[in-house]
């Protein structure tokens, strides 16, 4: 069966998904009070000061922010059984049970084309620009707390849009595209609070995630599940939490490098684009979803 078309199982009516976004919103923001609470702890000025990204520059902060996302995706799988009477896989592939060799080659794949670009970078990088941070002690906790945690925080972010919302999308619009377009643009606008937008500006950083959300979709459409999705993702957070940090990125943790001159410009949508086309085509070629 068709990925989209399982999104008319069970019950379909606008209310119970308006009702079932408000459970996971709710379930997310109670999962993230042990993070308010260390935040607190950490810095009693955090609430005025609006410094949340510091989170992230302690391992144990950069946990609890990824634990609330695994609170939200349980939330979300639980209003998909017991409010809307469909199963988990769902709202995840359109196979009869998730292809996890699908999402394994998608991770290593992206992840292959990420170390490639951040090569790239780091030779064209001035050398006093891109300090070299290594601290073993932190390093191997934060790389052990992304590895196990990072998954959990960007599958609930792929059910949520590539899955539970993109669903919905087709039931109201009837095609897929439309569903993609939105789904995408929604994920793009919903990161304008991230530090690289303040940073480097609407114009140059939402496009961006904008563009990755479209990717993301098509990929989940055209291979009837979002396995390859969820594997690009993962890969792509957790190679960003421990190749490089800086000053204006939202995930500032013990990464092996810090950017001391972080740029940003029209080229790296560009960057992107070419990545993500060279990541379909890849995939494409082993599953041959494209026809």
């Amino acid at each position: 069966m068709e990925f989209l078309q399982k999104a008319f199982r069970g019950k379909n009516q606008w209310y119970w998904y308006v009702f079932s976004l408000l459970i996971v919103f709710t379930a997310t923001q109670l999962g993230s009070l042990p993070l308010v609470g260390y935040m607190i702890w950490q810095d009693p000025d955090v609430l005025k000061t609006g410094n949340i990204d510091a989170a992230s520059s302690t391992n144990a902060g950069l946990a609890l922010m990824l634990l609330s996302f695994a609170v939200g995706l349980l939330a979300l799988f639980l209003c998909v059984k017991h409010i809307h009477g469909k199963q988990a896989t769902d709202v995840v592939t359109g196979r009869e049970r998730v292809d996890w060799g699908r999402v394994l080659f998608g991770a290593g794949i992206w992840a292959m084309i990420s170390i490639l670009a951040f090569a790239v970078t780091f030779l064209l990088k001035e050398p006093s620009e891109l300090v070299f941070q290594f601290e073993p002690s932190k390093f191997f906790v934060m790389l052990v707390i992304s590895l196990l945690l990072f998954p959990l925080q960007t599958s609930c972010e792929e059910v949520l849009f590539r899955g539970y919302l993109m669903q919905w999308a087709y039931i109201l619009f009837r095609n897929k595209w439309t569903a993609v377009i939105l789904t995408g643009v929604l994920f793009g606008l919903l990161h304008s609070a991230n530090t690289e937008v303040a940073a480097f500006g609407a114009w140059i950083a939402l496009p961006q995630y904008i563009l990755m959300g479209l990717i993301l979709g098509y990929v989940a459409v055209a291979d009837n599940g979002m396995e390859l999705s969820l594997g690009l993702h993962a890969a792509n957070n957790i190679l960003a939490a421990v190749t490089c940090t800086s000053g204006s990125t939202t995930l500032q943790t013990h990464a092996l490098f810090r950017d001391l001159n972080p740029t940003s410009s029209w080229t790296d949508i560009l960057s992107m684009l070419i990545a993500g086309a060279v990541f379909i085509w890849i995939c494409n070629r082993r599953y041959r979803f494209i026809r």
